[in-house]
């Protein structure tokens, strides 16, 4: 019975260093950054991360916009754990700054990951038969994307 204790523990601390070396990764690093991006354009943030494992990464970013404006959020080799998710729309209102805080996974990959933030358009107002509508004024004409580590 000895033998097996030893054995068992020999074993259980194999396993606890194992577990201990595949969960002590490397923090990914966004390239920080601060784009005004027209619509249809893409303020894009590389991120440095490691080629062998997977990585987490903590960053911030703040989107901000004179008027309406409708962005999506993508990505490739990220992996959120908090919002917003990769194919997300955010909606900004006129004047409307908001940070976000990215936490999340970056996978092993060959150096290719990335965030990125696209302004899509402005959103159209909801109008109904009879009603003034003036869908077009309070568009953005562009959004600042500003996006650092934490």
């Amino acid at each position: 019975m000895r033998n097996f204790n030893l054995f068992t523990f020999v074993f259980l601390a194999a396993c606890l260093g194992a577990h201990a070396s595949a969960s002590a990764s490397e923090a990914a690093v966004l390239n920080t950054g601060d784009h005004t991006i027209g619509v249809g354009q893409i303020a894009e943030f590389p991120i440095i991360s490691s080629k062998g494992q997977s990585s987490e990464l903590h960053a911030w970013c703040e989107v901000s916009a004179g008027g309406r404006a409708t962005l999506t959020f993508d990505g490739d080799h990220y992996v959120p754990l908090s919002e917003p998710a990769v194919g997300d729309t955010l909606t900004l209102s006129p004047n409307e700054t908001r940070r976000i805080e990215l936490q999340g996974t970056v996978e092993a990959n060959d150096g290719s990951a990335y965030i990125a933030f696209i302004f899509t358009g402005v959103p159209t107002a909801m109008c109904f038969p009879g009603m003034q509508c003036d869908g077009a004024a309070g568009g953005a004409r562009d959004v600042r994307v500003q996006c650092g580590n934490n």
